[in-house]
């Protein structure tokens, strides 16, 4: 009896026309974390099948910074979080934009939120965070070398910028741990950033220089260049949106539109399309939606923007990509299908154009995705508590891009049943087990 048949006469019912022999795994979800968790496995000689939508712009893939941080390793929960907590909670601050009637939806993420918003907890993720992030760059040219897609990450570094001699100052315990963790900086002051980036307005008194991050010209093509190497290499795509997990004997079953698939073990790398599927199988993750848009534009004159730039009293990043100079929002905390609401956006847009001298948008409307957070900033990587050949990567927040391809051989390595390179006990999903 072939496999196929094996597993009909385990569920009782028919073969699917459509079904194939069972993958060795099933990796629910294209972005940048799901191509990479399937293209690290095939790598490592199993059969993968890929479950995504398809609907490209919608990833968060497609729409951050492209920014291959060192330096991420502080998560949004931060004791500094107190001093605005005034502001953010009016929406006075253009950081953070609430959609209050549906706040109630986030109370347990909120409450976690604000617990881990202290000195001690942000020591704590930062520690965490720092080897999952220093390999990171490493591992996407590992890809990229794979993929042929070198050629849209450069390492110009990225610039953190502070419009007084203050701001500058009230970062010190955050350049301490920097220095603490060995994450290279140089500090400008005002003349010798006007030489570094020209193209910037002379509205900043200090920056900060993160010189080991890398930074990608266009995401969505990287993903794309991914996906084609993750077919090419004999990967199985499904262009579908699964519904439904579930046990049938020796394996997992994922039900969809049309269809189903058997798998010996299921990688869950939807993003912020993930609870949908855990919350069917007893997991309570405490997440929430950070939603964030982007438009694309033209610089009316003066000399190009060379790499991304944070403008820390602004709120919003800029970063040149092939469609344009990118300029990003900050945070909006709505549901993730909810109709987007561009004020927030046009506030930090408004103000970009006193650094950049921007011209006419590329596109009609802003992008808009969403990011899943957790409320300690860290990702949930690793197996299911209860379900045995059930990997968990998702919930990366702002730190996808940067960490998809590292997190991909951390998820190849876990199927395989060998220790990962890099520390994953404080991504495991038991941290929200009184959730």
């Amino acid at each position: 009896m072939d496999r196929a048949a094996e597993i009909a006469e385990l569920s009782g019912m028919n073969p699917n026309p459509s079904q194939t022999t069972p993958a060795d795994t099933l990796v629910i979800g294209g972005g940048i974390v799901g191509l990479s968790c399937g293209l690290h496995l095939r790598q490592r000689g199993l059969s993968v099948t890929l479950a995504d939508p398809g609907e490209a712009r919608r990833r968060t893939s497609y729409g951050n910074a492209g920014v291959i941080s060192r330096g991420s390793i502080f998560p949004v929960a931060g004791q500094n979080i107190w001093k605005k907590a005034g502001a953010y909670a009016l929406n006075r601050d253009p950081g953070l934009r609430i959609d209050h009637r549906n706040l109630w939806r986030i109370l347990p993420w909120l409450r976690a939120f604000l617990r881990a918003s202290n000195t001690a907890s942000t020591r704590k993720a930062a520690a965490a965070l720092d080897p999952f992030v220093a390999a990171s760059y490493d591992a996407h040219l590992e890809l990229a070398a794979l993929t042929g897609a070198g050629a849209l990450i450069q390492r110009r570094g990225w610039l953190k910028l502070y419009r007084s001699e203050a701001a500058f100052a009230a970062s010190a315990v955050e350049r301490e741990m920097f220095a603490q963790y060995k994450i290279a900086t140089e500090i400008f002051d005002a003349s010798q950033l006007r030489e570094l980036e020209p193209a910037l307005q002379p509205r900043f008194a200090r920056a900060l220089l993160f010189t080991q991050a890398g930074s990608v010209s266009d995401p969505g093509a990287l993903v794309e260049a991914y996906g084609r190497t993750f077919a090419s290499l004999g990967g199985e795509v499904l262009t579908t949106k699964v519904g439904r997990l579930s046990r049938e004997g020796d394996f997992w079953r994922a039900d969809f539109d049309g269809g189903f698939r058997h798998a010996r073990k299921i990688v869950l790398a939807a993003g912020a399309w993930a609870p949908q599927l855990t919350g069917a199988l007893g997991y309570k993750f405490p997440l929430a939606v950070e939603r964030g848009y982007h438009q694309h534009f033209a610089l009316t004159q003066g000399p190009a923007l060379t790499r991304p730039i944070h403008d820390v009293a602004g709120a919003y990043i800029a970063a040149p990509m092939r469609q344009g100079v990118r300029i990003l929002s900050g945070i909006e905390l709505a549901p993730r299908d909810a109709p987007a609401d561009v004020r927030q956006f046009q506030r930090v847009l408004a103000d970009a154009r006193g650094t950049l001298a921007l011209g006419a948008p590329v596109e009609n409307e802003p992008w808009l995705g969403a990011r899943p957070s957790t409320p300690d900033g860290l990702p949930v990587i690793g197996e299911a508590p209860r379900h045995p050949g059930l990997f968990f990567a998702f919930g990366h927040g702002h730190i996808g891009l940067s960490t998809g391809p590292v997190t991909g051989r951390i998820i190849a390595d876990l199927v395989m049943g060998r220790v990962p390179d890099v520390p994953v006990a404080a991504f495991a999903a038991q941290r929200f087990a009184g959730f």
